[in-house]
């Protein structure tokens, strides 16, 4: 596939897969319709598939997707399918964007305190609900 298609953007177009086999993590490599792959997402019941298929199977070699074949019903053959790339392609300047207005965090090697302490009470030591200094002291 020329275009990089995400693990999200299919997910946000197709739905979660109905099952997987593999994983991006497996060390295995397998190939099925011609399409090398470690992990692969099934879907079995697609209702707004952009091939306009009922059946889809999405293959992966860690977070890249390798290939796609659909089909309409268990009894046609798989055939291979671009269109949910074309989808992602078209889909993905519709997307929201996430806002980022947080300043990052500026690298330094003083310490900064996580919060400010009055005195030495401030520190732990007493008994919560008991006002420091009022109760016997345990050494």
């Amino acid at each position: 596939m020329k275009q990089s298609v995400s693990r999200n953007q299919v997910v946000a177009l197709l739905g979660t897969p109905d099952r997987t086999v593999g994983s991006l993590n497996s060390p295995i490599e397998l190939e099925e319709n011609g399409i090398p792959f470690n992990e692969k997402w099934i879907y079995e019941h697609l209702v707004d598939d952009p091939a306009g298929a009922s059946m889809r199977t999405v293959y992966w070699h860690r977070y890249d997707l390798t290939g796609t074949v659909v089909r309409n019903g268990a009894d046609e053959d798989w055939r291979s399918d671009a269109k949910l790339a074309e989808a992602v392609a078209a889909r993905s300047s519709r997307l929201a964007r996430i806002e980022d207005r947080h300043e990052p965090v500026k690298s330094t090697n003083h310490y900064r305190p996580v919060s400010e302490t009055a005195g030495p009470n401030d520190l732990g030591g007493y008994i919560m609900g008991q006002k420091p200094g009022s109760g016997p002291v345990i050494e």
